[in-house]
């Protein structure tokens, strides 16, 4: 079946693309690559940083004007409105509906973090399409031509993007690796850093368990300061009898409750125990007077 091209939309759909058509895609995506981006969001690193961030980010807008451009871009211009196309079963079949226009509002208010944020909405947009939409449908054709449109302009912008920021998820998976190595002493200013901040679960036999998983991006980058701070001095005393001590233990935060229940079940068998225990000098052998 033919893809629409410059047909009236159907209801639900903008009746007119609000952006020219692709004869002007190229020059404007040249200005707007050279540009200043506007979706530059939250994000360290020092200026080369920032410049490289704003450079991909101008580039994602040059990517996303091409795309809305194309003559089947307005199908993807504005989110769907199930209820005026009869798509009673949309909202059950695709849980996180995405659209082009939203994307590029969210470029211009500085909602994206990382241009790869960017890309893994637009990509949402077109993977809805394909999944709602049957093969040979006219909506379908046109999100697999748009997303094959946009998967060979990204490769360029990807090329020159920097890694992004680790997650905070795969922050506290460094952490249960690295921070047994750090020196006891330091091992001790980390327990004590996470207990005021209720991180730490228990103490037991001169261990500390700890539940990385409720530590917050804050106390997480105090740990990346103490890890930074002090692992030249763990290099340095390696060998040190106290080098290899590991004072700290983590607990998989989805057996947190299980192990305090556990810990419960065992305090209260020990209660019963001592209730039960026969006297300390009684005799168990000498007759009842």
């Amino acid at each position: 079946m033919p893809r629409p091209r410059r047909k009236p939309p159907p209801p639900g759909f903008p009746k007119q693309p609000s952006h020219p058509r692709r004869r002007t895609a190229s020059a404007s995506a040249s200005a707007s690559a050279s540009s200043a981006s506007p979706g530059v969001g939250a994000g360290g690193g020092g200026a080369g940083r920032c410049c490289d961030l704003s450079r991909a980010f101008g580039r994602c807008r040059a990517l996303l004007d091409d795309l809305l451009r194309h003559d089947d871009g307005w199908v993807f211009e504005a989110p769907v409105d199930a209820r005026a196309l009869g798509l009673r079963d949309y909202y059950t079949v695709i849980a996180d509906p995405m659209d082009l226009g939203t994307v590029l509002r969210r470029l211009e208010r500085r909602r994206y973090a990382h241009p790869t944020a960017f890309a893994a909405d637009v990509r949402l947009t077109f993977r809805n399409a394909l999944s709602y939409n049957d093969p040979g449908d006219p909506v379908y054709e046109s999100a697999a031509e748009l997303s094959g449109i946009f998967e060979a302009g990204w490769a360029s912008v990807q090329a020159e993007l920097s890694p992004p920021p680790p997650t905070n998820d795969e922050r506290r998976v460094r952490f249960m690796d690295e921070l047994p190595r750090l020196p006891e002493a330091t091992q001790r200013i980390v327990a004590g850093l996470l207990r005021e901040r209720n991180e730490c679960v228990m103490e037991s036999g001169g261990k500390v368990m700890v539940n990385l998983g409720k530590a917050d991006a804050a106390t997480l980058d105090e740990l990346d300061r103490l890890v930074a701070h002090h692992g030249a001095a763990a290099s340095c005393q390696h060998g040190h009898p106290d080098a290899d001590r590991k004072l700290l233990r983590f607990v998989d935060p989805g057996n947190v409750a299980a192990l305090r229940v556990r810990m419960k079940i065992l305090m209260s068998l020990t209660v019963w125990s001592l209730i039960m225990a026969p006297p300390p000098h009684a005799n168990m052998d000498t007759p009842m007077q």
